[in-house]
């Protein structure tokens, strides 16, 4: 047996192995033991302090279920053997033995109360003991097939059973009535539970689906296995879905009933794919898809990538050249002209490469366009899309290389540190961003070298006077590749060290400094934000905006970087509004946003608070709020080293993060003085905000070591 921490999904420890296999394993109320039984007809009750077990004996043949009294006095077992054994944990004798008439029992349940003991039965029926006493109380009949699992709601007025005749019946406790009946998947219905407020109910069958409906019966979505993979699906009984990119072509769209009158899932993705559809069901939002579908061009542009030229086997020079035949859609009887081409998409192993706006096919009916783009060693797997004039998406291309051993390459990484606390205008100065800069670029230096990933760690600093609304979009565009020429004579020297970056690379931009939200856009004010005047004169903030470097500059400057990890940090006032879009999915959209472009390169993004809220800096802590949660206590006091093992993952330093900056508003000296960008005020909370979607990257990527040097 295995036991498992949960806050950080790693292996606590094991236990010693049964000679049978184990059908049921179940912890005490007050966690201090676990008990299991299976195939050898005994029960183990395991101390988890002393790694000891005790063994009970009594059941004469395999046990398939246990469960602890409320107190957990007593444990009650049962199986093959026909009946149920009360255990008084104490002396470990046999208290009760319930004769379950005949019937093998499949699985228990105690009701929240701990009052009724509840037995799933092979003869078809639910049995219902009084737990106190063993008094039988009445038994539920109306499956066709034998009941495999039975659960409680948490008030303990309904009782749930999975049965293998593929149905879930709801009961009525008091009266013992059948209120409703839930459809399974396309096989028995394993497992069933409710949600922990009582409002869902939660089934999984045999073929690897699990559906989740409400305690009346309706059907509200059905999450679809996708076989020997760790993907995932989700969908609604009205076509809304959600889940990995790859689970997507599972999907196709049917016609009256029709199955060849079908149409790929790109034909509708636009008005179907809804991202957080399970969460917004369990959130009570009850989405519901559109009823009224615009009358739009389904029809799908084509397109092919090959390698041209004739190479086979293995890649070993650095570049390569791809062509990508692009052809409209012939006209039907609906459609005079094609469907068009616009906006096509190149990526690598799932991150974007390049992208050819707008119309792609310049007026014809097919055309091939050639980009040239570095090989990686190992696995290049390239895939394609576009999207008609309506927006429906194309089906994927793909093609696959594999780049030899000889283009192995040891990463650099980049650490663009941006800080701005001496503005143009001294009446918008602060105090503390060229610290927290300074102070993240050297962390990132140190930790990186020590870590040895990457070689060399190039940091790049623009500081206050340096930091220009041009040489911050300078820095970003030779990082992109994009301007590369000789530096401007008024430009930083510092720039000069940047290159452009390369696929093993990894690029990391802090700002820390003012930032503004307006409508829908976010902007990082640099130092020369174009205005002299009182900060009280609102002509003055449209100014400042115009000088400014918007969410949508940010994306313009980043949208031909190439990196393996692109890590951007924004320590300002209103930041999580640069993560907003009118488009508020993410995925293969034809849209635009910088969290689009985000979800495209597999950027990570921390901001340090919501679109309405202001960020911190703070005279005590000599940081920002922010800076002092990642930096000094993360990184230096390792306390972002959430699971103990001695290393900070990306995935941790962003949730110590969020989980640390409320928490030193709440908790800082009253006496101190703070230093805000808005008016003070005391019920205001800074909650930074996170956004990533390319999860294997974040367990992945190693942000610091602790000990062994970090200062204390």
């Amino acid at each position: 047996m295995k036991v498992w921490d949960l806050s950080t999904g790693r292996l606590a420890f094991s236990l010693p192995t049964s000679p049978k296999s184990i059908n049921i394993v179940a912890f005490s109320p007050d966690g201090k033991f676990l008990a299991s039984a299976g195939m050898q007809q005994t029960v183990e009750i395991w101390d988890l302090d002393t790694k000891r077990a005790r063994t009970l004996t009594g059941h004469t043949q395999e046990i398939t279920s246990l469960v602890f009294s409320a107190d957990g006095r007593l444990l009650a077992s049962a199986g093959r053997d026909k009946t149920v054994r009360f255990w008084d944990l104490k002396t470990g004798s046999v208290v009760r033995t319930l004769d379950n008439l005949g019937a093998e029992i499949n699985s228990l349940a105690l009701s929240p109360d701990g009052k009724l003991l509840a037995a799933a039965n092979a003869d078809k029926t639910v049995r219902l003991w009084e737990f106190s006493t063993g008094v039988p109380l009445q038994t539920l009949r109306g499956h066709s097939d034998e009941v495999l699992k039975v659960a409680f709601s948490p008030d303990g007025q309904l009782l749930a059973s999975a049965s293998s005749d593929r149905s879930v019946k709801i009961w009525d406790i008091k009266s013992g009535t059948e209120l409703g009946r839930l459809r399974g998947g396309s096989e028995k219905v394993n497992g069933v539970t409710f949600s922990s407020d009582g409002r869902w109910i939660i089934s999984a069958s045999e073929d690897g689906s699990m559906t989740v409906s409400t305690t009346t019966g309706t059907l509200m979505a059905t999450l679809v296995p996708v076989a020997n993979s760790d993907d995932w699906l989700v969908v609604t009984p009205d076509g809304l879905f959600d889940g990995s990119p790859d689970s997507w072509n599972l999907l196709l769209w049917r016609f009256g009933g029709d199955t060849f009158n079908a149409l790929p899932v790109e034909a509708y993705f636009n008005e179907f794919y809804y991202p957080g559809v399970l969460a917004d069901i369990f959130g009570g939002k009850d989405p519901k898809a559109p009823q009224d579908i615009a009358q739009k061009d389904r029809r799908q542009p084509r397109v092919a990538i090959a390698l041209s030229g004739n190479s086979t086997g293995k890649i070993a020079t650095r570049e390569v050249t791809i062509k990508l035949e692009i052809t409209d859609a012939e006209p039907d009887k609906q459609h005079a002209l094609g469907c068009g081409a616009r906006d096509l998409r190149l990526f690598r192993n799932g991150l974007l490469v390049k992208t050819w706006p707008d119309d792609v096919l310049k007026g014809a009916s097919k055309r091939t366009v050639e980009a040239t783009i570095p090989v990686i060693a190992g696995e290049n797997r390239l895939s394609v899309y576009a999207f008609n004039n309506d927006n429906i998406k194309s089906g994927d291309a793909s093609l696959s290389l594999s780049g030899a051993d000889n283009l192995k390459r040891m990463g650099t990484a980049y650490v663009l540190a941006i800080g701005v606390e001496q503005y143009e205008n001294p009446q918008y100065d602060l105090h503390y961003p060229v610290a927290d800069a300074t102070e993240m670029g050297g962390q990132l230096k140190d930790q990186q070298e020590r870590i040895g990933r990457y070689n060399p760690i190039v940091t790049i600093s623009l500081f206050n006077a340096e930091a220009t609304r041009a040489n911050i979009l300078l820095a970003l565009k030779r990082l992109a590749g994009s301007d590369l020429g000789p530096l401007p004579a008024t430009a930083p020297r510092t720039l000069a060290k940047i290159n452009q970056a390369q696929p093993e690379d990894a690029v990391i931009i802090y700002f820390s400094g003012h930032g503004a939200a307006d409508h829908d856009r976010f902007y990082l004010i640099p130092h020369d934000l174009g205005y002299r005047g009182a900060r009280t004169n609102l002509e003055g903030f449209k100014m400042i905006l115009a000088h400014s470097i918007s969410d949508r500059d940010l994306e313009g400057a980043l949208k031909d970087l190439e990196a393996n990890q692109i890590l951007l940090l924004i320590d300002a006032c209103k930041s999580g509004q640069a993560l907003k879009a009118e488009e508020q999915r993410r995925g293969p959209m034809n849209t635009r946003g910088l969290a689009q472009l985000a979800y495209e390169k597999g950027m990570y993004i921390l901001t340090a608070s919501q679109s309405d809220e202001v960020a911190f800096e703070s005279e005590k802590l000599k940081h920002s709020y922010l800076a002092y949660a990642l930096l000094e206590d993360g990184i230096k006091k390792g306390l972002a080293d959430l699971d103990g093992d001695r290393q900070i993952l990306l995935q941790e330093w962003f949730a110590y993060a969020t989980e640390h900056v409320p928490q030193i508003r709440r908790d800082r000296n009253k006496g101190s003085k703070e230093l805000i960008e808005d008016e003070p005020d005391e019920q205001k909370v800074q909650r930074p905000r996170v956004f990533y979607t390319r999860q294997g990257g974040a367990e992945r990527l190693i942000i610091a070591k602790v000990g062994n040097g970090n200062s204390q």
